[in-house]
Protein backbone atom coordinates (compact mmCIF):
# COMPACT_ATOMS: atom_id res chain seq x y z
CA UNK A 1 0.00 0.00 0.00
CA UNK A 2 1.21 3.73 -0.96
CA UNK A 3 1.09 6.32 1.86
CA UNK A 4 -1.94 8.97 1.63
CA UNK A 5 -1.00 12.14 0.60
CA UNK A 6 -2.15 15.61 0.01
CA UNK A 7 -0.63 17.78 -2.12
CA UNK A 8 -1.57 21.97 -1.24
CA UNK A 9 -0.98 24.75 -3.37
CA UNK A 10 -1.32 28.06 -1.16
CA UNK A 11 -2.28 31.27 -3.55
CA UNK A 12 -3.11 34.48 -2.93
CA UNK A 13 -6.50 34.10 -3.91
CA UNK A 14 -7.22 30.21 -3.61
CA UNK A 15 -6.58 27.41 -1.69
CA UNK A 16 -5.70 24.37 -3.81
CA UNK A 17 -5.64 20.70 -2.55
CA UNK A 18 -4.92 17.14 -4.29
CA UNK A 19 -5.46 13.87 -2.37
CA UNK A 20 -3.55 10.60 -3.50
CA UNK A 21 -5.00 7.37 -1.75
CA UNK A 22 -3.24 4.36 -0.59
CA UNK A 23 -3.82 2.63 -4.48
CA UNK A 24 -2.18 6.22 -5.97
CA UNK A 25 -4.87 7.01 -7.61
CA UNK A 26 -5.99 10.95 -7.49
CA UNK A 27 -9.15 10.81 -5.34
CA UNK A 28 -10.26 14.73 -4.38
CA UNK A 29 -8.85 17.78 -6.22
CA UNK A 30 -10.05 20.53 -5.32
CA UNK A 31 -10.01 24.56 -5.05
CA UNK A 32 -11.58 27.49 -2.66
CA UNK A 33 -11.35 31.10 -2.34
CA UNK A 34 -8.19 32.12 -0.44
CA UNK A 35 -8.12 36.28 -0.11
CA UNK A 36 -4.70 36.29 1.66
CA UNK A 37 -4.66 40.12 1.36
CA UNK A 38 -7.37 40.14 3.83
CA UNK A 39 -5.83 38.31 6.09
CA UNK A 40 -4.43 34.77 7.22
CA UNK A 41 -7.62 34.27 9.09
CA UNK A 42 -8.86 33.63 5.47
CA UNK A 43 -6.11 30.59 5.05
CA UNK A 44 -7.73 29.05 8.26
CA UNK A 45 -11.07 29.40 6.67
CA UNK A 46 -9.83 28.21 3.26
CA UNK A 47 -8.37 24.88 5.58
CA UNK A 48 -11.88 24.41 7.39
CA UNK A 49 -13.53 23.97 4.01
CA UNK A 50 -11.11 21.88 2.57
CA UNK A 51 -10.61 19.53 5.85
CA UNK A 52 -14.50 18.49 5.29
CA UNK A 53 -13.39 16.40 2.47
CA UNK A 54 -9.66 16.15 2.92
CA UNK A 55 -8.05 13.53 5.20
CA UNK A 56 -5.80 14.75 8.47
CA UNK A 57 -4.93 11.66 10.54
CA UNK A 58 -1.38 10.36 11.42
CA UNK A 59 -1.72 8.37 8.36
CA UNK A 60 -1.40 10.97 5.73
CA UNK A 61 1.46 13.24 4.68
CA UNK A 62 0.94 16.82 3.67
CA UNK A 63 2.99 18.33 1.56
CA UNK A 64 3.26 22.13 0.38
CA UNK A 65 4.27 25.06 -2.23
CA UNK A 66 2.86 28.23 -2.67
CA UNK A 67 2.97 31.60 -4.32
CA UNK A 68 0.38 33.75 -1.42
CA UNK A 69 3.61 34.85 -0.15
CA UNK A 70 3.11 37.60 -2.02
CA UNK A 71 0.11 38.96 -0.54
CA UNK A 72 0.50 42.33 0.63
CA UNK A 73 -0.87 41.38 4.04
CA UNK A 74 3.23 40.10 4.33
CA UNK A 75 5.81 42.83 5.19
CA UNK A 76 7.93 40.83 2.55
CA UNK A 77 8.25 37.23 0.90
CA UNK A 78 10.17 35.82 3.29
CA UNK A 79 7.89 36.88 6.23
CA UNK A 80 4.76 35.46 4.22
CA UNK A 81 6.72 32.32 3.13
CA UNK A 82 7.42 31.86 7.49
CA UNK A 83 3.58 32.88 8.12
CA UNK A 84 1.93 30.70 5.50
CA UNK A 85 4.19 27.75 6.50
CA UNK A 86 3.50 28.20 10.42
CA UNK A 87 -0.52 28.36 9.55
CA UNK A 88 -0.12 25.46 7.45
CA UNK A 89 1.68 23.31 10.22
CA UNK A 90 -0.44 24.46 12.85
CA UNK A 91 -3.81 23.28 11.16
CA UNK A 92 -2.66 20.06 10.03
CA UNK A 93 -1.36 17.07 11.76
CA UNK A 94 2.15 17.81 13.28
CA UNK A 95 5.43 16.18 11.79
CA UNK A 96 3.49 15.39 8.28
CA UNK A 97 3.89 18.58 6.95
CA UNK A 98 6.95 19.11 4.33
CA UNK A 99 7.61 22.20 1.62
CA UNK A 100 8.51 22.12 -1.64
CA UNK A 101 11.56 23.98 -2.66
CA UNK A 102 12.17 23.37 -6.10
CA UNK A 103 15.24 21.72 -7.25
CA UNK A 104 15.91 21.14 -3.62
CA UNK A 105 12.87 18.94 -3.20
CA UNK A 106 11.09 18.17 0.39
CA UNK A 107 11.63 19.77 3.88
CA UNK A 108 9.76 19.47 6.92
CA UNK A 109 7.98 22.39 7.90
CA UNK A 110 9.85 22.59 10.86
CA UNK A 111 13.02 22.06 9.80
CA UNK A 112 13.02 25.49 7.24
CA UNK A 113 15.71 27.90 7.84
CA UNK A 114 15.57 31.19 6.77
CA UNK A 115 17.80 30.15 3.38
CA UNK A 116 15.15 28.45 2.44
CA UNK A 117 12.32 30.62 2.22
CA UNK A 118 13.29 32.27 -1.27
CA UNK A 119 14.09 28.66 -2.85
CA UNK A 120 10.11 27.77 -0.95
CA UNK A 121 8.86 31.17 -2.82
CA UNK A 122 6.47 30.68 -5.30
CA UNK A 123 7.85 27.47 -6.32
CA UNK A 124 4.93 26.15 -7.67
CA UNK A 125 5.45 25.85 -11.03
CA UNK A 126 8.21 24.19 -10.52
CA UNK A 127 6.18 21.25 -9.32
CA UNK A 128 3.94 20.80 -12.38
CA UNK A 129 7.30 21.17 -14.71
CA UNK A 130 9.54 18.62 -12.85
CA UNK A 131 6.22 16.14 -12.62
CA UNK A 132 6.06 16.67 -16.22
CA UNK A 133 9.52 15.78 -17.58
CA UNK A 134 9.24 12.59 -15.31
CA UNK A 135 6.12 11.97 -18.16
CA UNK A 136 7.02 13.47 -21.38
CA UNK A 137 10.34 13.92 -23.03
CA UNK A 138 10.11 17.42 -24.66
CA UNK A 139 7.06 20.11 -24.75
CA UNK A 140 6.09 23.61 -23.66
CA UNK A 141 4.16 23.44 -20.73
CA UNK A 142 1.31 26.03 -20.62
CA UNK A 143 -0.12 26.27 -17.01
CA UNK A 144 -3.39 29.36 -18.02
CA UNK A 145 -4.65 30.13 -13.95
CA UNK A 146 -7.38 32.74 -12.59
CA UNK A 147 -4.53 35.30 -12.30
CA UNK A 148 -1.55 33.85 -13.81
CA UNK A 149 0.26 31.79 -16.77
CA UNK A 150 3.46 29.84 -16.22
CA UNK A 151 5.54 28.83 -19.25
CA UNK A 152 7.94 26.05 -19.05
CA UNK A 153 10.32 24.60 -21.34
CA UNK A 154 10.83 20.44 -21.05
CA UNK A 155 13.91 19.58 -22.89
CA UNK A 156 15.11 16.06 -22.85
CA UNK A 157 13.29 15.02 -19.95
CA UNK A 158 14.56 18.25 -17.66
CA UNK A 159 12.79 21.97 -16.87
CA UNK A 160 14.72 23.92 -18.91
CA UNK A 161 14.08 27.39 -17.00
CA UNK A 162 15.96 30.69 -17.17
CA UNK A 163 14.44 32.39 -14.14
CA UNK A 164 13.69 31.21 -10.09
CA UNK A 165 12.06 34.20 -8.89
CA UNK A 166 8.77 35.54 -10.33
CA UNK A 167 10.87 38.89 -10.88
CA UNK A 168 13.60 37.08 -12.76
CA UNK A 169 10.82 34.68 -14.75
CA UNK A 170 8.56 37.58 -15.67
CA UNK A 171 12.02 38.90 -17.63
CA UNK A 172 11.86 36.06 -19.74
CA UNK A 173 8.10 35.34 -20.42
CA UNK A 174 8.76 32.56 -18.41
CA UNK A 175 5.29 33.72 -15.92
CA UNK A 176 2.58 36.15 -17.69
CA UNK A 177 0.92 38.20 -15.58
CA UNK A 178 -2.25 37.30 -17.44
CA UNK A 179 -5.25 34.46 -16.52
CA UNK A 180 -8.64 33.73 -17.24
CA UNK A 181 -10.55 35.08 -14.13
CA UNK A 182 -8.86 37.78 -12.38
CA UNK A 183 -7.23 39.76 -14.68
CA UNK A 184 -8.13 43.25 -14.65
CA UNK A 185 -9.37 44.30 -19.13
CA UNK A 186 -7.62 47.48 -18.20
CA UNK A 187 -4.42 45.77 -17.67
CA UNK A 188 -5.43 43.70 -21.27
CA UNK A 189 -5.43 46.94 -23.74
CA UNK A 190 -6.16 50.54 -24.38
CA UNK A 191 -8.54 51.03 -27.23
CA UNK A 192 -11.10 48.67 -28.79
CA UNK A 193 -13.15 48.66 -31.77
CA UNK A 194 -16.49 49.45 -30.67
CA UNK A 195 -19.48 50.78 -32.60
CA UNK A 196 -17.24 51.62 -35.35
CA UNK A 197 -14.86 53.68 -33.72
CA UNK A 198 -11.79 53.09 -31.19
CA UNK A 199 -12.93 53.28 -27.76
CA UNK A 200 -10.33 54.11 -25.14
CA UNK A 201 -10.16 51.70 -22.12
CA UNK A 202 -11.09 53.16 -18.36
CA UNK A 203 -8.41 53.24 -15.92
CA UNK A 204 -10.39 51.78 -13.80
CA UNK A 205 -11.40 47.81 -12.05
CA UNK A 206 -14.76 47.94 -13.51
CA UNK A 207 -14.39 44.54 -14.98
CA UNK A 208 -12.24 41.19 -15.55
CA UNK A 209 -11.13 38.44 -18.17
CA UNK A 210 -14.31 36.34 -16.40
CA UNK A 211 -16.54 38.27 -18.17
CA UNK A 212 -14.98 37.90 -21.64
CA UNK A 213 -14.93 34.27 -21.05
CA UNK A 214 -18.32 34.11 -19.27
CA UNK A 215 -19.75 35.23 -22.47
CA UNK A 216 -17.84 33.07 -24.89
CA UNK A 217 -19.20 29.87 -22.67
CA UNK A 218 -15.71 28.75 -21.94
CA UNK A 219 -15.43 29.74 -18.30
CA UNK A 220 -15.86 27.26 -16.18
CA UNK A 221 -18.24 28.85 -13.75
CA UNK A 222 -16.70 26.54 -10.45
CA UNK A 223 -13.41 28.15 -11.03
CA UNK A 224 -15.06 31.46 -10.73
CA UNK A 225 -14.63 31.75 -7.38
CA UNK A 226 -14.15 35.87 -6.55
CA UNK A 227 -16.80 38.38 -6.73
CA UNK A 228 -17.23 40.49 -9.49
CA UNK A 229 -15.40 43.80 -10.08
CA UNK A 230 -18.61 44.94 -9.03
CA UNK A 231 -19.80 42.65 -6.39
CA UNK A 232 -22.59 42.23 -8.93
CA UNK A 233 -24.51 39.25 -10.37
CA UNK A 234 -21.73 36.54 -12.20
CA UNK A 235 -24.33 36.25 -15.23
CA UNK A 236 -23.60 37.33 -18.88
CA UNK A 237 -25.99 40.47 -18.35
CA UNK A 238 -23.66 41.13 -15.10
CA UNK A 239 -20.80 40.43 -17.40
CA UNK A 240 -22.17 42.55 -20.41
CA UNK A 241 -22.92 45.69 -18.30
CA UNK A 242 -19.34 45.32 -16.18
CA UNK A 243 -17.43 45.54 -20.01
CA UNK A 244 -19.76 48.23 -21.45
CA UNK A 245 -18.96 50.55 -17.33
CA UNK A 246 -15.12 49.65 -18.54
CA UNK A 247 -15.33 51.58 -22.14
CA UNK A 248 -17.67 54.27 -20.93
CA UNK A 249 -20.70 53.04 -22.23
CA UNK A 250 -24.18 51.25 -20.21
CA UNK A 251 -25.17 47.17 -22.10
CA UNK A 252 -28.44 48.31 -22.97
CA UNK A 253 -26.47 51.21 -25.57
CA UNK A 254 -25.79 48.31 -27.70
CA UNK A 255 -27.67 44.66 -28.52
CA UNK A 256 -25.66 41.19 -26.51
CA UNK A 257 -24.15 40.13 -29.99
CA UNK A 258 -22.33 43.19 -30.02
CA UNK A 259 -20.89 42.76 -26.73
CA UNK A 260 -19.68 39.45 -27.53
CA UNK A 261 -17.83 40.90 -29.93
CA UNK A 262 -15.86 42.61 -28.12
CA UNK A 263 -15.47 39.97 -25.65
CA UNK A 264 -14.02 38.08 -28.30
CA UNK A 265 -11.50 40.79 -29.12
CA UNK A 266 -10.81 41.00 -25.60
CA UNK A 267 -9.90 37.30 -26.07
CA UNK A 268 -7.86 37.95 -29.13
CA UNK A 269 -6.17 40.02 -27.23
CA UNK A 270 -4.50 37.65 -24.68
CA UNK A 271 -4.12 34.79 -27.03
CA UNK A 272 -1.70 37.24 -29.00
CA UNK A 273 -0.09 37.92 -25.46
CA UNK A 274 0.34 34.97 -24.91
CA UNK A 275 1.42 33.32 -28.12
CA UNK A 276 4.04 35.90 -27.83
CA UNK A 277 5.16 34.57 -24.60
CA UNK A 278 5.01 30.52 -26.88
CA UNK A 279 6.74 31.96 -29.47
CA UNK A 280 9.93 33.45 -27.55
CA UNK A 281 10.36 30.31 -25.61
CA UNK A 282 10.24 28.31 -29.20
CA UNK A 283 12.60 30.63 -30.20
CA UNK A 284 14.94 29.45 -27.39
CA UNK A 285 15.75 26.28 -30.02
CA UNK A 286 15.55 23.49 -27.11
CA UNK A 287 12.36 21.85 -28.55
CA UNK A 288 11.77 20.07 -32.49
CA UNK A 289 8.56 20.30 -34.25
CA UNK A 290 7.62 17.69 -32.78
CA UNK A 291 7.17 18.52 -29.13
CA UNK A 292 3.79 19.43 -28.04
CA UNK A 293 2.25 22.09 -25.79
CA UNK A 294 1.02 20.93 -22.81
CA UNK A 295 -1.89 22.49 -20.85
CA UNK A 296 -2.83 22.90 -17.62
CA UNK A 297 -5.01 25.06 -15.29
CA UNK A 298 -8.66 26.24 -15.21
CA UNK A 299 -7.63 28.14 -18.90
CA UNK A 300 -6.28 25.69 -20.79
CA UNK A 301 -8.80 25.68 -23.31
CA UNK A 302 -6.22 28.41 -24.75
CA UNK A 303 -3.72 26.37 -24.44
CA UNK A 304 -5.18 24.48 -27.10
CA UNK A 305 -5.56 27.08 -29.55
CA UNK A 306 -1.99 28.15 -29.37
CA UNK A 307 -0.85 25.13 -30.10
CA UNK A 308 -3.02 25.07 -33.22
CA UNK A 309 -1.70 28.72 -34.18
CA UNK A 310 2.00 27.13 -33.44
CA UNK A 311 1.43 24.26 -35.90
CA UNK A 312 1.83 21.60 -32.50
CA UNK A 313 0.31 18.98 -31.13
CA UNK A 314 -2.08 19.55 -28.10
CA UNK A 315 -1.62 17.78 -24.64
CA UNK A 316 -3.98 17.71 -21.69
CA UNK A 317 -2.13 17.84 -18.22
CA UNK A 318 -4.94 15.08 -17.32
CA UNK A 319 -3.25 12.58 -19.64
CA UNK A 320 0.12 12.77 -17.17
CA UNK A 321 -1.42 12.22 -14.13
CA UNK A 322 -2.70 8.78 -12.43
CA UNK A 323 -6.10 7.45 -13.32
CA UNK A 324 -8.22 10.08 -11.40
CA UNK A 325 -10.83 8.02 -9.05
CA UNK A 326 -14.27 8.84 -10.01
CA UNK A 327 -14.98 11.32 -7.21
CA UNK A 328 -12.59 14.13 -8.25
CA UNK A 329 -14.52 17.19 -8.31
CA UNK A 330 -12.61 19.84 -10.12
CA UNK A 331 -10.51 18.67 -13.08
CA UNK A 332 -6.88 17.67 -11.69
CA UNK A 333 -5.21 20.01 -14.40
CA UNK A 334 -7.33 22.81 -13.01
CA UNK A 335 -5.17 22.29 -9.76
CA UNK A 336 -1.88 21.19 -11.71
CA UNK A 337 0.71 22.37 -8.64
CA UNK A 338 -0.85 20.38 -5.80
CA UNK A 339 -1.51 17.17 -8.05
CA UNK A 340 1.93 17.40 -9.34
CA UNK A 341 3.33 17.73 -5.96
CA UNK A 342 1.58 14.90 -4.26
CA UNK A 343 2.54 12.98 -7.55
CA UNK A 344 6.36 13.84 -6.97
CA UNK A 345 5.78 13.21 -2.70
CA UNK A 346 4.55 9.79 -3.75
CA UNK A 347 8.58 9.23 -5.16
CA UNK A 348 10.17 10.59 -2.40
CA UNK A 349 7.86 9.36 0.45
CA UNK A 350 8.68 5.29 1.22
CA UNK A 351 5.23 3.19 2.37
CA UNK A 352 5.37 3.09 6.12
CA UNK A 353 7.27 6.04 6.63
Amino acid sequence: MNPRIVGWDVGGAHLKAALLNEQGRLEIARQVACPLWQGLNRLDRALALMLEVIPDDPGTHHVMTMTGELADHFANRQEGVRELTRTMARRLVAGRVKVFRGDGGLIGAEAMALSDTLKVASANWLATGLWAATRIQDALLVDVGSTTTDLLAISDSRVAYRGYTDGERLRYDELVYSGVVRTPIMALTGKVPLDGAWSGVMAEHFASMADVYRLTGELPEAADQMPAADQGPKTPGGSRQRLARQYGWDAEMLSDARWLELAIHLRERQLTLLHKAVDLQLSRGLLGPSAPLIGAGIGRFLVRTLANRSGRAYVDFNDLLPAPAPSVDFSAADCGPAVALACLASLEIQPGS
